[in-house]
């Protein structure tokens, strides 16, 4: 019963975070502003169908509800 139960400790999972971070491949600049790139326009296309969407249902909306 008390295997189930382990106690936390900080130091090793400290260590075993360390570890797991120096395995992870690091984009290069070149990477990192491609990649960003791609962040920003899929976040202004994504915002600017949203923004149509609404205004189209904004005026399908005040057609119902003006008559």
């Amino acid at each position: 019963m008390a295997d189930a139960k382990k106690k936390f400790d900080i130091a090793k999972s400290f260590k075993e975070t360390r570890a797991e971070v120096r395995k992870v491949t690091w984009p290069n600049r070149k990477e990192l502003l491609q990649h960003t790139e791609v962040v920003i326009t899929s976040i202004i296309l994504v915002g600017a169908v949203l923004w149509i969407v609404d205004l189209a249902f904004g005026q399908v909306l005040n057609l119902f509800l003006s008559k």
